[in-house]
């Protein structure tokens, strides 16, 4: 059981990663003894470009990546890879 005294939070700027229509991408570090857990909340609109999409995500989880930072991300990113079309592919 956490105890909410023990908790820091921490916003992280991410706006140079967000492109209107193709990723909107936002992230909250949060401070708990002994770890921290990184919060990342990601959406793709469905005319958005995968491609750009699935590299910016990287680039973006590769700032946060430390090797005592657990990453959680959620979020819509509008993929459907059960159909076959061309804009999922990258």
């Amino acid at each position: 059981m956490l105890i909410e005294e023990n908790l820091h939070f921490t916003n992280i700027n991410m706006d140079k990663y967000s492109e209107e229509m193709d990723i909107e991408i936002c992230a909250k570090r949060i401070h708990t003894p002994p770890c921290t857990i990184v919060v990342v909340a990601v959406y793709r609109s469905p005319t958005g470009d995968v491609t750009y999409f699935l590299n910016t995500l990287e680039t973006a989880i590769d700032q946060l990546y430390y090797n005592t930072t657990n990453i959680i991300i959620c979020g819509d990113f509008n993929i459907n890879y059960l159909s076959d079309n061309k804009k999922n592919r990258s």
